[in-house]
């Protein structure tokens, strides 16, 4: 007699696929802007140009204005203050030398028999600064553009990938199911039992 029944249940399994695919939206046919630059002619013409400078010849003949007067004269005066303190100097160190023999007299006879110095000079002295540039031609020619901007459209694709699916719908399984009574010990506990007569 089997007492024991084993029933193997086995896996069950679906698989699901959907192909990779690959969506193009084409384009517009492309559109281009057009630039016109028109050409140009530009001139620019200049004379020549004198230059006459008199301001040394003026000062050479004592003609200046005011500010050259102030700077002219401020200038001499400094010069004739340097002159006269190293004159001033120059007859201190000759009185410091009395215990030579030399007497203030004499000190003062050779400073008033000192000649002035002379000098000869031809007026004007300077000449006229004259500086020129000559006339100038400039000439520019832009000879114009065409310019285009192109407008490409580009094809928009969109890849779809691929799917693969596994769903498992019953796992293996193993059923051991009894199939004889329980035995009872002491055979007594059991509700079948009868006693033997």
């Amino acid at each position: 007699m089997q007492l024991l029944k084993i029933t193997s249940v086995p896996l069950e399994y679906e698989i699901h696929t959907e192909a990779a695919r690959l969506e193009m939206k084409q384009a517009q046919n492309p559109s281009h802007v057009m630039t016109k630059n028109p050409s140009g002619w530009t001139m620019h013409a200049r004379n020549i140009q004198v230059r006459m400078d008199t301001t040394e010849l003026r000062a050479s003949l004592n003609m200046r204005n005011s500010m050259d007067f102030a700077r002219y004269y401020g200038s001499q005066g400094r010069q004739a203050a340097y002159q006269a303190v190293g004159e001033a100097v120059q007859f201190g160190n000759q009185m410091q030398q009395i215990q030579d023999g030399v007497s203030i007299g004499q000190i003062i006879r050779q400073r008033l028999l000192q000649q002035p110095e002379t000098y000869t000079t031809f007026l004007p002295s300077a000449g006229t600064d004259i500086s020129w540039q000559p006339a100038q031609l400039d000439k520019q020619y832009n000879p114009g553009s065409l310019e285009f901007d192109w407008q490409i459209m580009q094809n928009q694709m969109n890849f779809i990938p691929g799917k693969f699916q596994f769903e498992i719908t019953q796992y293996p399984d193993v059923r051991v199911e009894y199939l004889g009574k329980p035995t009872y010990v002491p055979p007594s506990a059991s509700p079948d039992y009868v006693e033997p007569a």
